[in-house]
């Protein structure tokens, strides 16, 4: 895989965070028929995109930076629809959706 620099740390934070902008952004969008929050949405996902195509090609190993994404994207967005959106977030909802993204995470470690 390489060394893990600051930088490679920094922009798979980078690329998690735009990310869940363009998440945050979506049900603004109202169906991608209100252009700022589309702008917004879609730049957001293009910029975190844009940082997972650096990260690749710069060495680091996509098993392990697609599943660690893949695994931490959700409970993001688990996070902004309970906070931000008032989503509902039973017990059992949370302890599937948790154990998914460790098993993702795992399995991308293996």
């Amino acid at each position: 895989m390489g060394n893990i620099s600051l930088g490679v740390v920094g922009m798979v934070i980078g690329s998690l965070v735009f990310q869940l902008v363009g998440i945050f952004l979506l049900p603004m969008t109202r169906g991608f028929t209100d252009p700022l929050p589309t702008l917004g949405s879609a730049l957001g996902f293009l910029i975190g995109i844009g940082f997972l195509a650096r990260l690749s090609t710069s060495g680091m190993n996509i098993s392990i930076l697609i599943p660690l994404i893949s695994a931490l994207n959700p409970l993001g967005a688990l996070v902004i629809g309970v906070l931000v959106y008032g989503d509902s977030a039973p017990f059992a909802k949370i302890a599937m959706l948790v154990t998914a993204c460790v098993l993702i995470g795992v399995a991308g470690i293996v």
